[in-house]
């Protein structure tokens, strides 16, 4: 194993070739890929590798609807891409199926969600939604002016990150689900600061159900 002095590994993750660049600690390093035929793996070790394949191709996915960068700005001590892994893996189950949608991490970050988030559609199979929450007491300042972001879901498929114009400061509106995918059943909703720089995690809300 060695260690690498340029900062590559912000370019670089994973295997290439013979070789595996990874990131620990926030210390980049290099390795030989280990030599290993797909029939030595056990049982587990390939359910367990269906969990990450799923994982990963959510990423793949989410890349193309603007959220990845959330993930970038998050990570600390490791890129973006394994921060989202470690998040999301538990969400599935062995066999690679998602365990629970409200289980996935759309966003992330160290901004905080108002109290007692709520949303409803605003008729039954309509694609506006009716959003509710309460602020802290003490939440001041520019926080007052973070904006609610929307990603929805279907059957794998998801939508851009979407602004719906809502602040904090409003305590809640409406506002309408992206036309793609069709027929959501699921929505995530998160905030975002003014400049782009903070966000909080995802919560995760059923469709269809009120």
């Amino acid at each position: 194993m060695a260690r690498m002095k340029r900062n590559i590994g912000d370019l670089v993750s994973g295997r290439i070739g013979n070789v595996v660049f990874y990131t620990r600690n926030g210390v980049n390093y290099v390795r030989a890929a280990p030599d290993r035929k797909k029939d030595s793996w056990s049982p587990q070790q390939l359910l367990h590798r269906q969990r990450f394949s799923k994982a990963s191709y959510l990423w793949s996915q989410l890349k193309k609807t603007k959220v990845a960068p959330i993930w970038n700005l998050a990570a600390e001590r490791m890129n973006g891409y394994a921060c989202f892994i470690k998040a999301n893996m538990p969400a599935y189950a062995l066999d690679g199926s998602i365990i629970d949608p409200k289980m996935l991490k759309i966003s992330t970050g160290k901004l905080h969600l108002p109290m007692d988030l709520e949303t409803a559609q605003e008729a039954a199979g309509s694609s506006v939604i009716v959003v509710s929450w309460k602020n802290d007491p003490n939440l001041k300042g520019k926080r007052l002016n973070d904006e609610l972001m929307a990603v929805s879901a279907t059957e794998g498929h998801y939508s851009a990150m979407t602004p719906t114009g809502l602040l904090r400061n409003s305590l809640g509106g409406t506002f309408t689900l992206p036309v793609k995918p069709a027929d959501a059943t699921h929505v995530y909703l998160f905030f975002a600061s003014n400049d782009g720089l903070d966000y909080t995690e995802s919560v995760c809300f059923e469709l269809g159900t009120n």
